[in-house]
């Protein structure tokens, strides 16, 4: 049987292999990863240049990479752009004007690519500006009935594409809140043209029994960490992830057997920094920077080593998320998790496998609680990572794998 040509253009904002992070990243790599075991597809993947990237996609034999590289005077006029925003003016969303330009021109070549090429269908992957290159002249027409939109969140922008979207032959999202979420902003119902494609985590690499006591014993060392307890988030430091209304909760415990952890950085494996930043340093320091630890960007291949670290994770997003990626990470690593009801998440866990708060003036104060009752209760731990054991086959990375296959087949 012939296999379908499909072409996966990425965001461009990061590249894939996903050797910068990158939630949506990931995820497109663990389809490269599934499509070395399976190969259903005739695969080719569209990503920015990055020189360790294409090092990486040796790995991936069974799929075609094209790296694009815009032109090296857009880097400089949007690095000019980018030094406004974020040194002179200090406007918070300053990364919204880091690559303005690289973007266009990626748009631009992805869509001069798929217009000299023959591709059975076209997926584009989260952004809602890549649906430009179907203004390329010729490609509407091309593409029509063939091309598919994956959604992994609340768009920023529409970018003016909203009936580009609405006429995809599939909108694929990674929950149903999301995607009603998002038939509302096109002005279309939510219906058959829409499908769900849960985000999953690699059980290969989350796996408690792959951590070792060394693993763990250097990075107490490494952090100082002693004897104590430790509370673990992990996530990027933005508004709307729960890192304030965390940092909040655990100067009300008060709990001087305790430490914690924060994991991640304000955008990935950036340096860069943000007024949240400052706000939540100064919590810190009423707390005492004794207590909390803030790790910066780790390597995604490295959390689980820092997941088996933590007595408890908690995940307290105040945000509509679309999913639950880091719920599912801690739950696969058998983690007591503390997380809210914001969005997709309860699509993806339940009370059994994790407590569940509501978001409210008072997710602090009961953060708190929550946190005291499962330090104080390894029964109620104990309990949870059972459920979680049983919860967390259903994120198989073949079946996601599989499921992409036959949403391309409808």
């Amino acid at each position: 049987m012939k296999k379908e040509k499909i072409v996966i253009v990425t965001t461009g904002a990061f590249p894939v292999p996903a050797v910068k992070g990158g939630g949506a990243e990931t995820l497109v790599e663990i389809l490269l990863k599934q499509q070395e075991v399976f190969q259903h597809l005739d695969l080719t993947l569209l990503s920015i240049y990055d020189e360790e990237a294409v090092e990486r996609s040796a790995q991936y034999p069974h799929t075609k990479f094209c790296f694009i590289r815009p032109q090296s005077h857009w880097y400089k006029l949007d690095g000019m752009i980018h030094h406004v925003a974020y040194d002179l003016l200090h406007r918070d969303n300053h990364l919204a004007f880091k690559s303005i330009f690289q973007r266009l021109d990626y748009i631009r070549l992805a869509a001069k690519y798929i217009h000299d090429r023959d591709f059975d269908k076209v997926v584009f992957e989260n952004q809602m500006a890549l649906l430009w290159a179907l203004r390329y002249p010729g490609n509407k027409a091309k593409f029509i009935d063939r091309y598919y939109l994956h959604i992994h969140n609340h768009p920023a922008r529409y970018a003016g594409n909203e009936k580009l979207a609405a006429d995809a032959r599939k909108i694929i999202c990674v929950s149903e809140f999301i995607g009603k979420a998002f038939a509302e902003n096109i002005g279309v119902p939510f219906d058959d043209r829409f499908a769900v494609l849960k985000n999953v985590a690699d059980e290969s690499l989350f796996d408690l029994a792959k951590v070792t006591e060394e693993d763990l014993q250097v990075l107490r060392e490494k952090y100082s960490l002693g004897q104590e307890r430790v509370i673990l988030f992990c996530g990027r430091l933005i508004e709307g992830k729960g890192v304030r209304e965390l940092l909040l909760a655990y100067e009300m415990m008060n709990r001087p057997d305790t430490k914690l952890v924060i994991v991640g950085s304000f955008n990935y494996n950036s340096t860069e920094k943000s007024p949240y930043e400052d706000k939540l340093m100064e919590i810190l320091d009423r707390i005492g920077r004794d207590k909390v630890v803030f790790t910066g960007y780790i390597p995604h291949e490295e959390l689980p080593k820092y997941y088996a670290l933590a007595d408890l994770v908690v995940l307290p997003s105040t945000c509509e998320e679309a999913a639950g990626l880091t719920v599912i990470e801690a739950m696969m690593m058998q983690r007591p998790v503390i997380t809210t009801t914001m969005g997709g998440i309860p699509e993806y866990t339940n009370p059994e496998c994790a407590v569940l708060l509501e978001n409210n003036e008072s997710l602090p104060r009961h953060i708190r609680n929550a946190m005291e009752d499962l330090l104080d209760s390894p029964e109620k731990c104990q309990a949870m990572t059972n459920a979680q054991k049983e919860y967390t086959k259903i994120f198989s990375l073949a079946e996601y794998y599989h499921r992409f296959v036959r949403i391309l087949e409808d």
